[in-house]
């Protein structure tokens, strides 16, 4: 018995699994003997369910990465099941990752980084969430529960992705992880996109066209695509963002089929920006070469980026170039002024400048766009689209909240180019977080015409990515000393011999 009880000791983790298995086995057996088959295998998932539990908790990182990925299928998913809501499938996942991380603290083997969540960051997103709270006060918010459901979007979410992420995120190894991830994540995205071009759309897509989408994206400039996401304008400018990432990460990265690999990715989401149609994504590459030349602090690359920026603007402005594509000609429209929609959003905006004149503190958190008519019928604002994330924050949060908003924005980037200039040391980390300033910085752009952030899977995404620009000096630092460890080893076994 004492070396039983020793072996168990020594092999406690193995011996648990073990034992559970065996248990779940005779349960089993039975649960179909005495119930039948279809309930037995209904219960058979519970212990692979409580063993994938257990192996999360200790792991967590592979929490973030289910949560990761989860993230960005949830809104195509919600097509086929009618029932999923992404807004709340998320809040169970997000909650269920929060009680592993607390899990895996209590536990006594901790895989969480405690000390990662004091960063400027965290700290903006809470005072963010707090100015967000107050607007609770806000006389002209109607609806408690509106406010709820739309503050998830515009502040619930910024905080807690990231401090999961700054929790969990603790080597430089799985920042790597996470590209690849995200890599794979958008060329099944792009491949979606090329199904629904050249193959045609399926059952769920076109039950969804039908009941609210077609109106948007059957238009007379053509068919627009979207894959997974929620729709044409979230794909366009999240895939764009996602090319504009790993072009530069394909730059920074010393393995040669990790450029490859990169190269190829970042040339599929160019695809897939083009055939969503999103003029507003367009932003996303012009912004982000220029952001990465100045970031480079090579005169050369910024009189390239310049340059092609520059031709590529004249082209779709003042030329016909490539108009016989309809993916050109739609892209073409962004810089027309006598565009109808885009003076239809101009027309919006001066509704909005109107009503918003004595409401310095918004309308209130939920009481933009269609969705207000819930909580307030024939509401003013239902009946005024925003079509910006800027305006939307405006209309929410008033002039107030948009500044403090646009000013964390600021703080973000202005922080990482700090870093990438005075502070950050090691190659690969140096680029990646410019790969990630040069893409946030494109988004931040382009979310004045589309209301991006704060969505899936996106804005999970942005999350992320800031969280790794503000842990970007312990991860240098990591690095780093790796480096000098192994030359100092070198240089001993150099004396040696």
């Amino acid at each position: 018995m004492r070396r039983i009880a020793e072996y168990i000791k020594s092999n406690s983790s193995g011996t648990i699994i073990y034992v559970f298995l065996v248990v779940s086995i005779l349960l089993l057996i039975t649960v179909i003997l005495n119930h039948g088959l279809y309930i037995g295998i209904a219960l058979s998932f519970l212990p692979l369910t409580v063993l994938v539990i257990y192996f999360l908790i200790r792991n967590p990182f592979l929490a973030l990465s289910v949560l990761f990925i989860l993230n960005y299928y949830v809104s195509g998913l919600s097509r086929y099941i009618t029932v999923l809501s992404p807004g709340i499938t998320m809040d169970i996942l997000i909650i269920l990752v929060i009680i592993i991380i607390l899990l895996n603290i209590l536990s006594g083997k901790q895989s969480v980084e405690l000390s990662n969540i004091v960063n400027g960051l965290t700290f903006a997103a809470f005072i963010w969430l707090i100015y967000c709270v107050f607007l609770v006060l806000n006389p002209t918010n109607f609806s408690f529960y509106g406010w709820f459901q739309s503050a998830r979007g515009v502040t619930i979410y910024f905080l807690l992705i990231s401090l999961i992420s700054a929790l969990i995120l603790k080597k430089f190894k799985e920042v790597r992880f996470m590209l690849y991830i995200w890599a794979v994540l958008s060329l099944t995205a792009v491949l979606k996109a090329y199904i629904q071009k050249n193959f045609g759309f399926d059952y769920a897509e076109w039950r969804w066209l039908y009941a609210s989408g077609g109106r948007t994206h059957i238009i007379n400039t053509g068919i627009r695509y979207f894959s997974f996401y929620p729709d044409a304008a979230n794909f366009g400018t999240g895939i764009a963002f996602a090319g504009v990432v790993f072009g530069f990460v394909a730059l920074t990265f010393k393995d040669k089929w990790a450029k490859i690999f990169f190269i190829f990715t970042s040339a599929a989401c160019a695809y897939g920006m083009m055939i969503s149609g999103t003029r507003g994504s367009l932003a996303v590459p012009f912004v982000g070469m220029f952001v990465y030349a100045i970031l480079s602090r090579k005169f050369n690359i910024l009189i390239v980026s310049v340059i092609a920026t520059a031709l590529a603007f004249g082209i779709l402005k003042y030329t016909d170039i490539g108009s016989g594509n309809v993916f050109v000609r739609r892209m073409r429209t962004a810089f027309d002024p006598s565009d109808a929609s885009f003076k239809v959003r101009i027309d919006n905006q001066a509704k909005l400048r109107d009503y918003m004149q004595d409401k310095p503190f918004g309308a209130g958190i939920g009481m933009a766009r269609k969705r207000s008519d819930k909580y307030e019928p024939n509401y003013y604002l239902s009946k005024i689209p925003t079509d910006s994330w800027y305006v939307l924050i405006w209309v929410e949060t008033g002039i107030v909240g948009l500044i403090l908003h646009l000013g964390i924005l600021i703080y973000i980037v202005g922080y990482g180019t700090f870093l990438v200039y005075f502070k950050l040391r090691d190659r690969e980390v140096k680029g990646v977080v410019m790969s990630l300033v040069s893409g946030i910085s494109g988004v931040y752009v382009a979310s004045y015409s589309i209301e991006i952030m704060g969505q899936f899977p996106t804005g999970f995404i942005l999350y992320l990515g800031m969280t790794i620009i503000f842990l970007s000096p312990k991860f240098d630092k990591e690095l780093i000393e790796k480096e000098e460890s192994l030359l100092l080893l070198s240089e001993a076994d150099e004396k040696e011999m």
